[in-house]
């Protein structure tokens, strides 16, 4: 090939992720699962079947918003960043941040929350087909058949309208988070002080 045909692809500056990062990422989520499905088995045992069916419906919400937040970061470009933070423009730090660690950010988003998101899911929705199967004094495969398929068409397609979402408006989601982190870091330097 010609040397004036040649494509030249330009690298992206991304941080590796050390074994002390995955491993923390792996006991952070060990815990925040375990924590999680206790919150909810207990919860659920209190409330109503129509409570316990939205906070299902939230469950899979939160996984899909986050996996969402983790494909924008991965497909974001950092290049337009760049000029916002040379203008001095509230966030445009922390969004470079979250590019140059995609990473660890997609890791934490789509595989920590959105897992545990998927798993806890998962056994709100057994606790629901047990209450409906003790409420009514019968047992019934086609009703924890058709409650996992609801769950799974309803996370599977979200996310999947949640990637398409996420990747074309990529650099205002990672914006908005920018945002997000820039006054979370504003108000606990300010309750710090």
């Amino acid at each position: 090939m010609p040397a004036h045909k040649r494509v030249k692809f330009k690298k992206v500056r991304v941080k590796k992720q050390s074994l002390k990062s995955l491993g923390i990422i792996v006991l952070a989520t060990f815990t925040i699962a375990m924590c999680f499905s206790y919150i909810f088995e207990v919860l659920l045992g209190d409330v109503p079947l129509i409570i316990a069916f939205f906070m299902l419906i939230t469950i899979i919400l939160t996984g899909i918003f986050f996996d969402g937040i983790g494909n924008a970061v991965v497909s974001a470009d950092e290049i337009t960043f760049h000029s916002m933070a040379a203008q001095k423009v509230k966030g445009a730090k922390d969004a470079i941040m979250l590019i140059r660690n995609a990473p660890m950010v997609a890791n934490l988003f789509n595989d920590v929350i959105g897992d545990i998101a998927g798993i806890i899911s998962g056994s709100t929705a057994t606790a629901i087909v047990l209450a409906i199967e003790e409420g009514f004094g019968m047992k019934s495969v086609l009703l924890s058949i058709a409650m996992s398929g609801f769950v799974a068409a309803l996370t599977v397609g979200g996310k999947a309208l949640g990637k398409t979402f996420a990747i074309r408006r990529s650099r205002y989601i990672v914006y908005y988070v920018g945002i997000f982190i820039y006054y979370t870091k504003v108000i606990l330097h300010k309750n710090k002080n």
